[in-house]
């Protein structure tokens, strides 16, 4: 409860320190904020339930790789239905996901495929629109502010795997869908009944200034490479862990929850690291540290070193996905278009997490399969530092053409 604590506190100072718009009714903020780790919760759900599940439903690692692949395809087209009213459209996606939510333990068979994806539409649409809205209403520190959001959906993220842990103990997992359906509607129970008058979303300003297509592009890459690897490793940490030679009844789910605790701590922690430096170089430190992390992980196979090898994959991996977005968004001026980077990352989501499946399969090793997600983050470390040296040359070819 201290860390909810410090997270609730971080972000209300922030909230009364960068608020320029008095449009915005600040009691709306704190159960967005709740809803939004209720979405971290959703999110890792599969992942954090999937050893159970897996004996329950007869999945191999293929199956079981297309149902991430089933809610990650839809929570990337959730993220193209954001309308330009940001605020009605995270509702919309609560909506949609409790729905689903509430569905999924009375279906049986291929019915849930299509369940799964609806969950992740909901998912997409709410995630998508409640960070463009906070994005919005704070154009002053998004990176900050977006990080203090993203903070609350590790801390749903942490919860996962113990809550899943102590359900399947005594329940069939998949009842614990409609339980998160439940939280989702007492959580938004004061939004959906009060008068919330949101900042509206217009491209007008994106019109007037000269966006660079290239960078933003780039930094789209990395966004879906990203939400990729972490996905691919939090989905299946557990099941990794549980394969291991050394793995006990106690280590799966202690590592999973380091992982997420510890992506909770970095997300936290970046407001006050940007303090210190520009985002840039936090950007390109933390996808360096999560390469270096992943190896580690695959490498070192002892329980303790796998514990702390997990927590800092997830500490490095913290701070880049708000940081890229606020740099996606700073380089389109807010438009609504935008709104396509975030269905790319959720593309990513759903593609590298299955592809970490399918050669798990094909090689008959989980270890192989987690070489997806190293990959990819040495290609963004690459890009990274392709930026950095491309940026002086830019910069200066400006100045002449000036």
């Amino acid at each position: 409860m201290r860390v909810v604590k410090q997270m609730r506190d971080a972000g209300s100072a922030t909230a009364v320190s960068m608020s320029t718009e008095p449009q915005t009714a600040p009691r709306s903020i704190l159960p967005m904020q709740l809803a939004f780790a209720l979405t971290g919760i959703g999110t890792t759900l599969l992942g954090s339930l999937l050893p159970t599940l897996s004996l329950h439903w007869r999945l191999d690692d293929r199956r079981a790789g297309f149902l991430f692949a089933a809610q990650f395809c839809g929570s990337a087209m959730g993220a193209l239905l954001v309308g330009s009213q940001f605020f009605r459209s995270a509702l919309r996606g609560y909506l949609l996901l409790i729905i689903s939510a509430v569905s999924i333990a009375f279906v049986r068979g291929e019915a849930r495929m299509p369940l799964f994806f609806t969950f992740g539409l909901g998912l997409g649409l709410a995630m998508t629109s409640t960070s463009m809205w906070m994005g919005k209403v704070f154009p002053a520190r998004r990176g900050a502010v977006l990080s203090v959001l993203n903070a609350w959906w590790c801390f749903g993220a942490v919860i996962s795997a113990p809550l899943a842990s102590l359900w399947v103990s005594r329940f069939p997992p998949e009842y614990f869908y409609p339980i998160l359906g439940t939280a989702m509607i007492v959580t938004l129970i004061p939004v959906f009944g009060g008068q919330q008058v949101a900042v509206d979303a217009t491209d007008a300003e994106s019109r007037t200034h000269e966006i660079d297509w290239k960078r933003v592009a780039m930094f789209a890459l990395m966004a879906f490479l990203y939400v990729g690897s972490e996905t691919s490793v939090g989905g299946w940490l557990m099941t990794y862990v549980h394969r291991l030679a050394v793995s006990s009844n106690v280590l799966a789910p202690l590592a999973t929850s380091c992982f997420w605790l510890a992506l909770l701590c970095g997300r936290t922690i970046s407001p006050w690291l940007l303090r210190r430096m520009d985002e840039l170089q936090l950007l390109s430190a933390s996808v360096l540290g999560a390469f270096v992390s992943v190896l580690m992980f695959l490498l070192l196979r002892t329980p303790l070193a796998t514990v702390f090898s997990a927590t800092c994959t997830g500490l490095m991996l913290g701070p880049i996905f708000p940081l890229c977005m606020a740099r996606i968004l700073a380089l389109m001026h807010d438009s609504p278009k935008s709104k396509w980077t975030f269905s790319l990352s959720g593309i990513g989501a759903a593609t590298l997490p299955a592809l970490t499946g399918e050669v798990s399969t094909r090689a008959g090793s989980l270890h192989s399969g987690l070489l997806v997600p190293a990959f990819a983050l040495l290609l963004m470390s690459a890009m990274m530092i392709f930026d950095r040296a491309a940026r002086p040359k830019a910069f200066a070819a400006h100045a002449k053409a000036s």
